[in-house]
């Protein structure tokens, strides 16, 4: 296609993108904003057009306040006037299969087919998919109705106090969350490193000057946060990868793998 029919003002809208924190106080989100919004999230692709996830479409303040809380507590949510929990959700699929049938014995003596009623990884691996391509497609039209939006990765943090707060049964697990509101002000592009990202035709290794590339590269968007070289790697080593919430974050998902399997969390 020539670049002359390319859809420019979407590449110009992802480019835009940046997260919001801060919304403006009192401004609600109108009804047309939340069907284009979640119009979008069901167009998304979905393997085996399958859609194995669900939206948990969050209004009440009382469970933003407690959502800011169980999320490392992050009072900007309890600001948003919106949020959307994407859950990975195979539930839907095993009430399916028992409602026509595929647990009987009548079915099984037909078919040769075991009962098998609970998923495993490989389908967590297609549901998580799922999932976040519908978040995205969510982000992406709440930027073209004028709706910011930030991704909360903490929805997986504190799973037994969560699953009790949504009513998350087994065979489920909530992989993100979105808040969304009219941002209080215009947010500057966020600038996205990209040293090291794309590899031609197979996985490479980082060698020591791509490495330092990297580094530097990351100094220097991150300024004047990073001051001295490597200071922002050093941040995000202590700051995120050693954080107590990243381990608690760990210790969560163990129990929503286990939820996803069918044991009790």
């Amino acid at each position: 296609m020539e670049r002359t029919a390319w859809n420019q003002g979407t590449l110009d809208l992802i480019d835009r993108r940046s997260s919001t924190r801060r919304f403006a106080d009192g401004v609600e989100v109108t009804d047309e904003q939340r069907d284009a919004v979640l119009r979008a999230a069901s167009r998304a692709p979905t393997a085996g057009a399958m859609m194995m996830y669900s939206i948990i479409d969050i209004r009440a303040q009382k469970t933003l306040d407690r959502l800011a809380v169980l999320c490392d507590d992050q009072p900007m949510i309890a600001r948003a006037p919106w949020a959307l929990v994407f859950v990975v959700d195979y539930c839907k699929w095993i009430d399916l299969f028992e409602r026509v049938g595929c647990f009987e014995a009548a079915f099984i003596e037909r078919t040769g087919i075991a009962a098998r009623r609970a998923p495993g990884l490989g389908e967590f691996a297609i549901a998580a998919q799922d999932a976040v391509i519908a978040a995205q497609s969510a982000v992406i039209a709440a930027e073209a109705v004028g709706l910011g939006t930030c991704y909360i990765g903490d929805i997986v943090e504190n799973a037994e106090e969560v699953r009790d707060l949504l009513d998350l049964p087994p065979h489920t697990v909530p992989l993100s969350m979105l808040i969304l509101g009219e941002p209080v002000k215009e947010r500057p592009a966020t600038p996205h490193p990209v040293e090291n990202l794309v590899m031609p035709e197979r996985y490479r290794r980082a060698d020591a000057s791509t490495l330092d590339a990297q580094v530097a590269e990351m100094d220097a968007l991150f300024r004047p946060h990073a001051s001295g070289p490597g200071e922002h790697v050093l941040d995000i080593y202590t700051r995120k990868h050693t954080s107590d919430f990243m381990a608690e974050m760990g210790r969560s998902m163990e129990r929503w793998l286990a939820n996803w399997r069918g044991d009790r969390l």
